[in-house]
């Protein structure tokens, strides 16, 4: 036989039941790790847009590439909207992970805010061969995030797809 107490959900301090959070697939994990280093990276190149002195290229000539006419959109730094897509990305995930009812809305939100990034990024890799002739290796790491994103994004829109 059971107690009263033992049969009623756990509650928290402020009295509300817990709420069960789904579990963190795999995809989503990377998701969010290539976000985050994608933020970093992001946050790296805005700064260094307003500030060329600190700028640390090993390879490539990004200082050509920051300069250039195609590092901004509307004087808006390209970092600077790929810094939002990023953060977008791991707000979307977040949302994913804790609120499971949004969970097919935010997945979709994020694959296409992903395919946008790579399609961008695949038009800015071409500018840096072709138009400026200057490779930035910053921007290398970027598209590569953000394609890794699209793949593990892409997963995840499969599984539901799969689920339905």
């Amino acid at each position: 036989m059971t107690s009263s107490s033992e049969s009623r959900p756990r509650l928290r301090a402020n009295h509300e039941p817990r709420r069960a959070r789904r579990a963190w697939p795999p995809a989503e994990r990377l998701s969010a790790g290539l976000a985050a280093l994608g933020v970093a990276v992001a946050s790296y190149l805005t700064i260094v847009h307003y500030r060329s002195d600190l700028l640390v290229c090993k390879a490539g000539d990004c200082a050509s590439v920051q300069k250039s006419p195609y590092a901004e959109i509307a004087g808006i730094p390209i970092a600077l909207l790929g810094l939002a897509m990023y953060l977008a990305v791991l707000a979307l995930g977040a949302v994913r992970w804790r609120r499971p009812a949004a969970c097919e809305l935010a997945t979709m939100t994020a694959f296409s805010l992903v395919l946008s990034g790579t399609l961008y990024a695949g038009y800015l890799t071409y500018v840096e061969l072709w138009v400026i002739d200057a490779i930035c290796q910053w921007c290398v790491i970027s598209a590569a995030l953000t394609v890794g994103l699209l793949v593990s994004e892409g997963s995840i829109v499969a599984r539901l797809l799969r689920d339905e």
